[in-house]
């Protein structure tokens, strides 16, 4: 959603969905962040933002703002070294400590009014863990977090018309097969990389 402009579609796809819920899953007792990457596309008075992929940031200390800044700094210049120059950073992902707090933290809104300032449409996503647990009864295509935009000066549910979708009809389905085969242990976040840089963190095995 385009601050004080028109809605926005927010289009998911699944090597992103799939990649932050799997970081979120490999830390249950903790809070997990990440960076959501993808292009701005306009038509139509309406805007799409497509999230083509994402980057888990850290795991447990989410408001460290010098590991914060360093992370950002090398996505960036991780997308401005790419072929592809339509991609930035388009928002911010978030799962909370507890299992069912679904409130958006006051960490979660810092960052994602940061990346607001570099890219209006900016979202948020917050993982909904009770939907997470549910997906593996459900045949659902709806996904398994919320959407937050801003609006003035507020994060808000769904915002004002616009909509989260996601692109691939059978993410959910691959997801769970992704957790039947634990794969969440092969996701490796910044706070892992700094710990051993041998480690990842644009994960490129993930999906091997």
């Amino acid at each position: 959603m385009v601050v004080g402009g028109p809605m926005a579609t927010y289009d998911l796809r699944q090597t992103a969905y799939v990649k932050l819920v799997l970081h979120a899953l490999k830390h249950t007792s903790c809070a997990v962040n990440g960076v959501l990457i993808g292009r701005i596309g306009k038509g139509d008075g309406e805007s799409t933002v497509e999230v083509t992929d994402c980057v888990p940031l850290f795991h447990g200390q989410l408001g460290l703002l010098p590991m914060l800044e360093l992370a950002l700094s090398l996505v960036d210049e991780h997308l401005a070294a790419g072929q592809d120059r339509s991609l930035q950073i388009v928002g911010y992902y978030h799962a909370n400590e507890q299992f069912d707090n679904l409130e958006l933290s006051s960490i979660a809104k810092k960052i994602g009014d940061q990346i607001v300032r570099y890219c209006s449409q900016g979202a948020i996503l917050l993982l909904d863990n009770k939907r997470l647990q549910a997906l593996a009864k459900e045949n659902t295509n709806a996904p398994v977090v919320q959407l937050y935009v801003k609006e003035g000066s507020s994060w808000k549910l769904g915002g004002s018309g616009s909509e989260l979708r996601l692109k691939e009809t059978m993410a959910n389905s691959i997801l769970n097969d992704y957790r039947k085969e634990k794969r969440e242990v092969r996701v490796v976040d910044f706070d892992e990389h700094l710990d051993d840089v041998s480690k990842d963190w644009l994960n490129p095995t993930l999906f091997n």
